[in-house]
């Protein structure tokens, strides 16, 4: 379900906030994806900003380091910009001829957009048809996307200072859900019996709720507070720095039902407030769907590594949590392993994004 505009083999390049993931992904003869090569490196601090390209020449160099330690010799590349930092509306409009919707959607965007309409990408995907019974008729229903150039343009020269050629920029939001179809569309409930699934992408500096129905998309949203919320929390209140909060949030950091230390104690408040916040979309989800629950949730992101937020989560939404497996239906052929399932969470951006250049047609 790619946004930005879709070989056999083909890179995915999530630039994160904190660190650049790279996977490579091949469809082999029975056309099944084999996951070929992968690397993952640090940014260095302020590189990223809010989502943003703040050091392109810093970034552009930790791409080029992955690449070349790792032996990715990328052709075709997937990328994709922060979901916090585009404008995303689902629509309902008339069924009509694609160049026709293609104008129509450009007119409808105008309504969100709070700049010019020339300094921005637009870009839409049919979600579903419809039929409106108080308007006698079917209505496509519509996401979306609408993203400024100068942020696009800024991914695009940065990758192609450090890599070639960006072929599609799509988001991150709707790479983690490619990732991670195959971990919620296995049953009848989930392709058509009306199953509401809800991904909730947690990295380190936002958290994507993503909610669909019977594996179409049906509601988003944004919300910053994430892992690095976490880490600054250690950092003031047992007077560390950012990196030695960072490592005890990784190391010691849990809140698994039992754990008592200060350092518990101090996650804690802030993944209450992250449970609050995801309540409260669940909540509206459910008030503007009229759909009475959520089935169940897949959870993924690097903070999904916590210990105890799964069953913390379950507990406290009354929603059964399944951690997310962006390999599920790829083969993995590397021969060293380790790292990629260390931070398979961190790495399933990159694995959405490769899946589109692998993807049948």
């Amino acid at each position: 379900m790619g946004i930005f505009d879709s070989g056999n083999i083909a890179v995915g390049i999530d630039i994160g906030t904190s660190a650049v993931k790279i996977v490579q992904l091949k469809k082999n003869p029975s056309g099944m994806p084999e996951l070929t090569n992968y690397g993952y490196m640090p940014l260095p601090p302020d590189a990223m900003s809010d989502g943003s390209v703040g050091d392109s020449q810093a970034v552009a160099e930790v791409i080029k380091e992955v690449l070349k330690v790792h032996k990715i010799k990328p052709s075709r590349i997937f990328a994709s910009v922060s979901g916090q930092n585009v404008i995303m509306r689902f629509v309902k409009l008339p069924i009509m001829a694609p160049e026709e919707l293609d104008q129509t959607v450009k007119i409808e965007a105008e309504q969100y957009v709070p700049y010019s309409i020339d300094e921005v990408s637009i870009a839409h995907s049919v979600l579903k048809q419809v039929e409106e019974e108080e308007e006698g008729g079917g209505k496509y229903k519509i996401l979306l996307v609408v993203a400024q150039k100068d942020l696009v343009n800024s991914y695009t020269e940065v990758i192609k200072q450090a890599a070639g050629k960006c072929e599609v920029v799509d988001v991150d939001t709707i790479a983690a859900i490619n990732a991670l179809e195959n971990s919620f569309m296995q049953t009848a409930d989930s392709q058509e019996g009306g199953e509401v699934v809800a991904i909730i992408d947690s990295g380190a500096r936002t958290t994507n709720i993503s909610v669909l129905k019977s594996g179409i998309l049906e509601f988003t949203r944004n919300i910053p507070i994430a892992g690095n919320n976490i880490t600054e929390s250690l950092r003031d209140t047992l007077k560390q720095d950012f990196e030695q909060a960072e490592a005890m949030k990784i190391q010691e950091g849990s809140i698994a039902e039992g754990a008592s230390s200060e350092i518990a104690e101090v996650i804690q408040g802030t993944v209450d407030e992250l449970a609050s916040e995801i309540r409260r979309s669940f909540d509206y989800f459910k008030a503007q769907s009229r759909e009475p629950m959520i089935h169940k949730i897949i959870l993924s992101g690097g903070s999904a590594n916590l210990g105890g937020f799964s069953t913390y989560l379950m507990n406290e939404l009354g929603v059964d949590v399944n951690i997310g497996n962006p390999l599920e239906g790829i083969a993995v052929v590397v021969p060293d392993t380790e790292e990629l399932y260390n931070n398979l969470q961190q790495f399933t951006v990159a694995i959405g994004l490769a899946l589109r250049g692998v993807a049948e047609d």
